[in-house]
């Protein structure tokens, strides 16, 4: 670094007119000299990486690392180190790194958990005595808009799967979209599990399985992300793919099949089939995020413009009508309107994008229609290949192949009817 980060900016880049190359000694005893920026780059990141390890004495780096092309490098990083930094549970272990989280603004961190999770209570009360920086909280039986407004203070994270192990609880991993974030997403999770099966990480993909179908179970639908405020809004759905494409990767148990199905047919029935919420009157389905007012997850300023135009005309500074509207001491419909569609907007993963502002509610979306076509379909698929064309679920209710096949031809009639533009060419919103 001395020799050549010459502008001091702990990077070695063009910028630096350094001599480009470091002799270093081989295993052998002989010289070798490493050259240019990016074998240079190659060679401090080995060594950081050593030192995060706990070796900052000596390290022994094969010149294989140092030379990789780009592409083999990321993508073996990507498998030997960045899946597990990117790795969390929502255990003790894994809560000492999230309550680093910059999310959270106060000195301790709330975990609500479920009405109907008995262990999970036991042991966040418990880990609480430990852990005096987390605080356990109960959710009621019946999550309501109202109640996650309620809560919007005192925000923080959902719990999620918890598992015994050696008489011990371990928390289910999941992996974040990012190293900024520790909570599990929702359509991110199953992105991440496509590569996670590419690199036969299979536990980490059997364990975000495992938590979305505890999200289901216990909020009743997969979470846009484990915090408070997301209680009433989902994503994108790729519960079947993720599941699809583990089994086909795996070996599994028919019996875990059984359950991991059952779940995925809920979440389509309960999340995305009940008219008037997610199913519109012509079949076809919408994004709808249920809440009430100001979305608190934004960064400060993200509705200035909007709520400026508010301010103004009640006659308010911005700082008063903000705070008078986000108590509820302000009615306010078309802006509360506003906001129903702009948490639809961040519930269609789609956050943020002018396609959807200020509409997003009133519309059936081509992207959510395809993905659930697709669910009719694995459905089909995976009721013929794993339970030769008849499914039972955990509540004693059978379904066919044929059953789902004939919804998923359904669907694709009606996006056909309203979605097809054929002087264009193209499917549209509608």
């Amino acid at each position: 670094m001395l020799q050549e980060d010459i502008d001091g900016d702990k990077r070695i880049t063009i910028d630096d007119v350094g001599q480009k190359k470091f002799e270093v000694t081989q295993i052998n005893g002989t010289k070798h000299t490493i050259e240019g920026n990016y074998f240079l780059s190659n060679l401090l990141q080995e060594l950081a990486l050593t030192i995060r390890e706990g070796n900052s004495d000596s390290a022994t780096i094969t010149l294989h690392h140092i030379y990789e092309k780009p592409s083999q490098r990321i993508s073996r990083l990507i498998c030997e180190v960045y899946w597990c930094s990117l790795t969390r549970t929502m255990d003790k272990e894994g809560l000492k790194k999230v309550m680093l989280d910059d999310k959270v603004l106060q000195d301790f961190i709330y975990i609500y958990v479920p009405f109907n999770d008995k262990v999970a209570y036991e042991y966040y009360t418990l880990l609480s005595k430990e852990l005096t920086q987390v605080k356990v909280r109960i959710l009621p039986k019946n999550i309501s808009p109202e109640f996650v407004l309620s809560i919007n203070e005192e925000s923080g994270l959902l719990a999620l799967a918890l598992y015994k192990k050696n008489k011990s609880i371990k928390g289910q991993p999941f992996v974040v979209p990012g190293g900024r974030f520790n909570e599990m997403y929702g359509w991110d999770s199953y992105f991440e599990s496509v590569g996670l099966l590419i690199d036969k990480k299979f536990d980490l993909v059997k364990g975000m399985i495992e938590n979305f179908e505890y999200q289901i179970n216990h909020y009743g639908k997969i979470l846009n992300a484990n915090r408070s405020y997301y209680l009433t809004r989902t994503q994108p759905p790729f519960y079947s793919s993720m599941i699809k494409e583990y089994i086909e990767a795996t070996n599994f148990n028919l019996s875990w099949l059984t359950d991991k199905l059952s779940t995925a047919i809920e979440e389509y029935e309960n999340v995305w089939m009940v008219l008037g919420k997610r199913l519109t009157s012509n079949g076809l389905n919408r994004y709808f995020a249920e809440g009430i007012g100001y979305v608190v997850e934004t960064e400060e300023g993200h509705f200035k413009e909007l709520m400026e135009q508010y301010a103004e005309k009640f006659q308010m500074s911005l700082l008063e009508f903000e705070t008078n509207y986000k108590n509820r001491q302000l009615d306010i419909p078309e802006l509360d309107e506003y906001f129903t569609h702009d948490r639809s907007l961040r519930e269609s993963g789609h956050d943020t994008s002018n396609r959807f502002v200020n509409q997003c509610a009133h519309l059936n979306t081509v992207d959510l229609n395809a993905l659930l076509y697709k669910y009719e379909m694995d459905f089909a698929q995976m009721i013929k290949t794993y339970f030769d064309g008849n499914f039972t679920n955990n509540k004693n209710k059978t379904y066919s192949s044929k059953y789902w096949l004939n919804l998923a031809e359904e669907r694709k009639k009606q996006m056909n009817t309203f979605l097809w533009d054929k002087t264009k060419g193209m499917y549209f919103d509608y």
